[in-house]
């Protein structure tokens, strides 16, 4: 059973990559260090990334 937990939890490191790739994106773009800082798209990115965490 560790096997199989251990298997699930890497494939969804995998999966979070892609949503924290376009979170740093608009980080650095925007200039943000926390939270959104008023933008929009940034803030449609934290949101799933967050939920997905």
């Amino acid at each position: 059973m560790p096997f199989v937990a251990s298997i699930i939890a890497s494939l969804m490191a995998i999966i979070f990559i892609k949503p924290s790739f376009a979170v740093t994106g608009l980080r650095r773009k925007n200039k943000v260090g926390l939270g959104a800082g008023g933008h929009e798209d940034l803030e449609r990115a934290i949101r799933p990334q967050g939920n997905f965490a």
